[in-house]
């Protein structure tokens, strides 16, 4: 049997994988107190940009931007003479990284998560409305916001991989509501896309993975979105055509994701046994002739129940004969998991080093 980590890289290379990953088991995901995209601790606070973020309740470790704080950017075509870009290089980069990674877990993906992507800085820093206001009114300034935002992510990411070892980038830039885009797709396609497909090559320099992570209805980019390289999509909300991504990018990208959060997962009405026939459906859409990761973006703890489903009908998907005992084994486990808690993580299901 392989480890999570030399099955995901099978995807990477296109082989067919020895099994369906196990999103916990696969990722070693981090934080980088080193970035203050958010307050220190991911408290309530100010982040490195002047912009006031307090503790949701429903997610204690996913702040908000405060609602009634005056906005640190009130017009855009001011950007340059507003925003105080952090000086990189006087951050302690390796008492970081220590604090953050004390052992590298050698059998799984090391994950760097960078949020607030050009967009989402942009609305962190005016407020959602009035950046939306922006685009429409002044694109050429937005553009350059975004052009200087990805430049500061770039060197971020260099940073990292000199001092973190990360093997993957995890991306956050979420693009659409429920409904659809934010935007126009041809806004997207002119404005975010050239700077954003910097960050992605800059990446593959480094030899890293790249994951972009985008919540919402994004169906009308997808294409773009896959054309740009990225090595995973996430979090693929049902919200999306997802059987057509199946049918026609199965093979070219991994899809972490593709859970059925809102109606299934987090919805207390529905039986576990449900839960356990939307795990297995995705993982037959997406793993039959591709590669999946399943994963939900979810506010209910009982996504580390669906996960766990995914591992025992996932182990045996591809070999069912090698990996029948470990499947097996992991069943009678889960008769004594807590699946009450949602653990450390910014969602139930994923563990960070955010405590």
């Amino acid at each position: 049997m392989i480890t999570e980590r030399e099955n995901f890289f099978k995807m990477l290379r296109r082989e067919k994988p020895d099994f369906v990953s196990y999103q916990p088991g696969l990722l070693q995901m981090i934080v980088p107190s080193a970035l203050r995209d958010r307050p220190e601790g991911h408290k309530s606070g100010y982040d490195w940009f002047g912009v006031h973020w307090s503790v949701d309740e429903a997610m204690p470790l996913s702040p908000v931007v405060t609602v009634g704080h005056k906005p640190v950017l009130e017009d855009i075509t001011e950007w340059e003479s507003v925003i105080k870009w952090p000086d990189l290089s006087e951050i302690d980069w390796e008492a970081c990284a220590k604090k953050d990674v004390p052992v590298k877990d050698p059998t799984k993906i090391l994950c760097a998560m960078l949020v607030s992507g050009p967009f989402e800085r942009l609305h962190d820093l005016m407020g959602f409305e009035e950046a939306l206001c922006a685009i429409q009114m002044e694109p050429e300034a937005c553009s350059a916001f975004f052009s200087r935002l990805c430049d500061f992510k770039i060197e971020q990411i260099r940073y990292l991989k000199k001092y973190y070892d990360v093997d993957m980038i995890h991306f956050q830039d979420d693009w659409g509501s429920q409904k659809d885009l934010f935007f126009r797709p041809e806004f997207w396609r002119e404005y975010i896309r050239p700077p954003v497909q910097r960050v992605i090559d800059a990446a593959h320099e480094l030899g890293l993975v790249f994951n972009m992570h985008s919540c919402g209805k994004i169906d009308r980019i997808v294409d773009d979105i896959i054309a740009m390289g990225v090595d995973v999509l996430d979090p693929a909300q049902p919200v999306n055509d997802l059987e057509r991504w199946a049918r026609d990018y199965s093979g070219k990208v991994i899809f972490m994701g593709g859970l059925n959060a809102q109606d299934i997962i987090d919805n207390p009405a529905v039986p576990d046994e449900e839960v356990r026939k939307e795990v297995e459906y995705k993982i037959d859409l997406f793993a039959k002739n591709g590669y999946f990761i399943p994963f939900a973006v979810s506010l209910s703890p009982r996504v580390s129940k669906a996960l766990a489903y995914g591992y025992v009908y996932g182990r045996t998907f591809y070999k069912p004969e090698e990996y029948r005992q470990d499947a097996e084994a992991f069943r009678k486990q889960m008769e004594t998991m807590d699946f009450t808690q949602s653990g450390p993580g910014f969602v139930p299901g994923t563990v960070t080093n955010v405590q």
